[in-house]
Formats: structure tokens, C-alpha cells, sequence
């Protein structure tokens, strides 16, 4: 077995100081760009990897990526958590994982801990922290490149993967229409507090009602019931529907736990769906497509954010601090199944 290249080989090979080559590697600005290229041409022909651990004991620095997440019992964000691990394994980061349990609170806690424990990079999955305390701690830390998946925050260094939440929930709805249902309803997220931003909770309401409008029919606010995004409320909010004197014939939910809530509210009404009362979902998590009925739902780029948080990760944090934060709007996809479809669609045998 060949012995692995120290900072001592790469030094003598290119006739400069261990110092210097540990200046370029660690990024150092004073090394001249003709000693830099000599340096790196040795570490290029040596093969020489840096010892990742030895060099977060040398500058106090880790190299781990500290990741919040609003609810890891949802499966939605175990899956982006799984493939975030998965994209850092492959630029050599370890995750760092907090869960905020939608509390501001804990959030805003958990974010303190993470940067004060020399952490290389933040990741926000949800509506984690409260805007004023990551802005205060972006200000601060500059060095660390924060990025934010499905929450839109306007921050210096801040950057902010979405979806198109308003076209997805106007997609949705004019399914709805399609099918001919009368009276579609909505479960959206919470007005105030922890998941008020997330999810696009405004973006999904306008494509809802867009969708009304552009069909000739009247956009009835009482047929929009506020949830939690949690199987609780969802059940719960399905239940105040019922109570309505017209009762909807189909129901949009902000997400998929929240419709495996309502899903069981109608059941315990006595109902059937979607022969009596339609559903539909939003994140396309596993067991959407294991339960009976199917739910139709609306899929997300759940991989494709781990890797690019990954890859932006990668290319900001050699930037200390320097990096232009970035918006990307990823594209979502509308997966029908057998819980929105009609009786005579499903009488046809078509079964999603």
C-alpha cells in the first residue's frame, strides 16, 4: 500500500514552506497567484487530500452542515433529509440535524447552536426560524452561506430553493374543475406562526382561487379551513367542512399529511372518497401511493433539492462570505389518483 501525500510532500515538491501549501490549501488570500498554481500542480500530481478532521481541530472549524427541519415526522421531510445526506456525503460534509418541531422558538435556538459551533453552512428545510433572528445571525457570520428549501427569504447570503406553489395549486384545482366537482374546498396552512410561510401558504390560496375564477365560479371563503400541516389538523379542519349547511364535494390539501387527516374525517362521517367527497394532496410522500384510495397529490423535486443544496454548498462555502446568494423555482407535478376521480371515471375503470 502507497503512502498517502502529506502537507510535507507537496512542500518540498514545490520548493515552498508547509505553511504555504497549508495557506492554499485553507484558501488563504496573501499567497501570489504563480506560487498558488505551483502548489496546486503538486497537489494535483501527489494526489494529496487534505486530513478533513486534523483541519477542523487546527482552526477550530468543522466540517459539518447544520440542517433545521420544521417536522421530522413528516415523511416529506425525512425524504429531503435523506437525500440532503446523501448529495453532502459526496462533497465530504457531515449533517448536523435539528428538528424545530414548529416552534420558533426551538428554531431560533437550534440556529444559535449551530453557529456557534463552527459549523461550515446552514440549511433551512420549512418555516424554521423566525426572518429577524436569521438575519441578525447572517450579519454577524457572513463566512457562513445559509440556504433556505421551500422558504422564501428576502436576506443578504440567503439563498432560496422553491417550487411554484401558485401554479401547482391552480394545477390541482383545475383537476378538481375537470372532474366536475361544485364545491371545491381548501385546507391551507396556518395564517400566523411556524408554517404561515412555508409551503407558498398565499401563492397556493391565489392558485386556488385563480383556478375558481377562470371557471366562471365564485371564490366562497368559507370553503377555506386552516390547518397545521399535521394529520391533526387536517382531520380537524375536515371536520368543520362537514359541518358546513353545503357540504364540499372535494377537498385540496396544502399537503399530504393534512389530507390523510381529512381523509379520515370523511370515513368517520360515514362518507366514502371519493364517491362522496374528493381528495387531494400536496408532496407526493410514500404512503400516498400505498393507501386506499390513492391519493392525488402533487409530487416535489425532494431530490432534486438535496442536491442542489448540496452543490451550492459546495461552491459558497470555499467563498467565505463572498458567495451571491441565488433563487431557483423548481417546476412540481401533478400526480392523479383514484381519490380525486370521479364515480363515473372510476366506473369506466380507469383507477389512477
Amino acid at each position: 500500500m502507497h503512502r498517502s501525500a502529506t502537507l510535507r510532500d507537496v512542500a518540498e515538491a514545490c520548493g515552498v514552506s508547509i505553511a504555504t501549501v497549508s495557506a492554499v490549501v485553507n484558501g488563504a488570500a496573501w499567497v501570489s497567484d504563480d506560487t498558488r498554481q505551483r502548489v496546486q500542480d503538486a497537489i494535483d500530481k501527489l494526489r494529496y487530500r487534505p486530513n478533513q478532521l486534523a483541519r477542523g481541530l487546527k482552526t477550530r472549524r468543522g466540517y459539518a452542515v447544520g440542517v433545521i427541519v420544521s417536522d421530522l415526522t413528516n415523511p416529506f421531510f425525512t425524504e429531503i433529509v435523506r437525500g440532503l445526506s446523501h448529495a453532502l456525503r459526496e462533497t465530504e460534509h457531515n449533517l448536523l440535524l435539528c428538528d424545530s418541531d414548529h416552534n420558533f422558538e426551538i428554531g431560533d435556538l437550534n440556529l444559535r447552536m449551530l453557529f456557534e459551533g463552527h459549523i461550515v453552512g446552514v440549511i433551512l428545510v420549512g418555516d424554521t426560524v423566525r426572518e429577524d433572528t436569521l438575519r441578525a445571525y447572517t450579519r454577524r457570520q457572513r463566512r457562513v452561506p445559509v440556504i433556505a428549501i421551500e422558504r422564501e427569504y428576502d436576506i443578504d447570503g440567503v439563498s432560496c430553493l422553491l417550487t411554484d406553489s401558485e401554479q401547482g395549486s391552480y394545477t390541482i384545482t383545475r383537476h378538481l374543475i375537470e372532474q366536475d366537482y361544485k364545491r371545491i374546498a381548501m385546507i391551507a396552512g396556518p395564517h400566523e406562526g411556524p408554517g404561515s410561510t412555508t409551503y407558498g401558504r398565499a401563492q397556493r390560496i391565489e392558485g386556488y382561487s385563480r383556478a375558481l375564477r377562470e371557471a366562471g365560479r365564485r371564490v366562497d371563503r368559507g370553503l377555506v379551513a386552516e390547518g397545521n400541516f399535521r394529520y391533526s389538523g387536517g382531520r380537524e379542519a375536515m371536520h368543520r367542512l362537514l359541518t358546513l349547511r353545503s357540504r364540499p364535494d372535494a377537498v385540496f390539501a396544502s399537503n399530504d399529511m393534512m389530507a390523510l387527516g381529512a381523509m379520515d374525517a370523511v370515513r368517520e362521517a360515514g362518507l366514502r372518497v371519493p364517491e362522496d367527497i374528493a381528495l387531494a394532496g400536496w408532496d407526493d410522500i410514500p404512503v400516498a401511493s400505498l393507501i386506499t384510495p390513492g391519493l392525488t397529490t402533487v409530487a416535489m423535486p425532494k431530490q432534486k433539492w438535496g442536491e442542489a443544496a448540496a452543490g451550492l454548498l459546495a461552491r459558497q462555502i470555499p467563498q467565505g462570505g463572498k458567495h451571491e446568494p441565488v433563487r431557483v423555482k423548481f417546476p412540481v407535478e401533478l400526480v392523479v389518483r383514484q381519490s380525486s376521480l370521479a364515480s363515473s371515471v372510476i366506473g369506466a375503470g380507469d383507477r389512477g
